[in-house]
C-alpha cells in the first residue's frame, strides 16, 4: 500500500497564528486604545474545548485596569464563511461555559468583502442569533500607510487593488520603523509569506535578499522548525507503538519508535524543501532518505530554513553523508 504523504504546510496560516501568538497587541488595538493596552495583562492561551478537535488558537484571556477579566477569541477571515462563523460561535459558547468569564468573538476581514457580522440559526420562524465584533482591515488602510499602525503593514498587500513592488517597498519601509528586532523579523517574515501569493517565488526571494538574514532568525521559522521536529517524533512514536505490539516484544518497540521517527523526520525536511523551493528531485530525495541518524536529521530540519537554494543544501548533504 502505498503511504499516504503528510498534509501539505499552509505557510499564511501558520505565520498568522504564530504572528498572533507573540504579537497579540498589534490586532487588540484594532478593538482597545493602544494606551489602555500597556496597561493590561495579556495572556495567549489554546484552551482545549470539550469537543474532538476543537481547539482556540487565538484566544487572548485579558485583565484591564479595573481588574476585570475575559476573553477576546479572534477569528481571520479572507472572505466570509459560514462554517467558520459556526466555529467561533461554538468556541465562544464552549470557553464561556468553562471559564465563567465574558467571551467576546471578534471577526478580522483581512480582504474587501460583504462582511457577515452573526451566526444565526432557524426553526419554524423561530430563530437565534450570535452577533460578533467585525473588523474590517480596509478601513485602516490610511492609518497603516501613516505609520500609526505600521505593524500591520504586512497585511497592506490583502486590500491593495493592484499590488506591486511601490506597495511592498511601503511595507518594508513600515515595517523597519518597528524598534523590536524580533517583531520586525516577525512582521518581515508575515511580509514576505503573503507575497509569494501575489509575486513570482524568485522574485520575492530576490526583493527581500537584504531582510533574509533576519527574517531566518523570526519566531514564525522557528517553530515552523520545532513544530515539525515535535510532529515527526510523535508520529515516530505511534509508529513505533504500531510495529512493537505486533512483534510483541519491547526491544521491537524501541526500534519502531526509531525508525517511524526518522521516516517522519524526513518526510519533514522533504515538505519544508518543496514549500521553499518547490519540487525536490528524486535523487535528492534519495540522499535524505539515506540518513539514518535522528540527530543528523534534527540539524538537517533547522538548515531547511535558512539554507539560500537547494543547491546550498546539496553542499551540506556532501558534509553530512559519508
Amino acid at each position: 500500500m502505498k503511504e499516504a504523504m503528510p498534509k501539505k504546510v499552509n505557510l499564511y496560516d501558520r505565520s498568522l497564528k504564530i504572528l498572533a501568538k507573540h504579537h497579540p497587541q498589534i490586532f487588540l488595538s484594532l478593538l482597545i486604545d493602544p494606551a489602555e493596552i500597556e496597561g493590561m495583562e495579556i495572556v495567549v492561551e489554546n484552551p482545549e474545548l470539550n469537543l474532538p478537535e476543537m481547539r482556540c488558537d487565538y484566544a487572548w484571556r485579558v485583565v484591564n485596569g479595573d481588574g476585570q477579566e475575559g476573553y477576546f477569541i479572534f477569528e481571520f477571515q479572507l472572505k466570509p464563511n459560514r462554517e467558520a462563523l459556526k466555529s467561533a460561535f461554538i468556541k465562544c459558547a464552549l470557553l464561556h461555559g468553562d471559564t465563567d468569564l465574558p467571551v467576546v468573538g471578534v471577526i478580522l476581514y483581512l480582504t474587501r468583502s460583504e462582511v457577515q457580522d452573526s451566526y444565526e440559526v432557524s426553526l419554524h420562524g423561530c430563530s437565534n442569533q450570535y452577533r460578533f465584533v467585525t473588523i474590517r482591515l480596509w478601513e485602516y488602510k490610511q492609518e497603516i500607510e501613516s505609520g500609526k499602525r505600521k505593524e500591520l503593514a504586512p497585511f497592506l498587500i490583502l486590500i491593495a487593488d493592484h499590488p506591486d513592488e511601490q506597495l511592498l517597498r511601503k511595507e518594508k519601509e513600515l515595517i523597519g520603523q518597528v524598534e523590536d528586532d524580533k517583531e520586525r523579523a516577525n512582521l518581515l517574515s508575515m511580509a514576505m509569506t503573503l507575497a509569494f501569493h501575489y509575486f513570482k517565488e524568485q522574485w520575492v526571494k530576490e526583493y527581500f535578499k537584504e531582510e533574509i538574514a533576519m527574517i531566518r532568525e523570526a519566531d514564525i521559522v522557528q517553530e515552523w522548525i520545532d513544530e515539525a521536529t515535535e510532529k515527526a517524533i510523535q508520529q515516530g512514536i505511534e509508529k513505533g507503538m504500531q510495529q512493537g505490539m505486533q512483534q510483541g516484544m519491547q526491544q521491537g518497540i524501541q526500534q519502531g519508535i526509531q525508525q517511524g521517527a526518522r521516516e517522519a523526520m524526513q518526510l519533514a525536511i522533504i515538505e519544508f524543501l518543496e514549500e521553499r523551493f518547490g519540487l525536490v528531485p528524486a535523487e535528492l530525495v534519495q540522499s535524505i532518505k539515506q540518513i539514518d541518524e535522528l540527530e543528523t536529521l534534527r540539524r538537517l530540519l533547522r538548515k531547511t530554513a535558512k539554507v539560500e537554494s537547494l543547491s546550498k543544501f546539496k553542499e551540506i548533504l556532501k558534509i553530512l553523508l559519508p
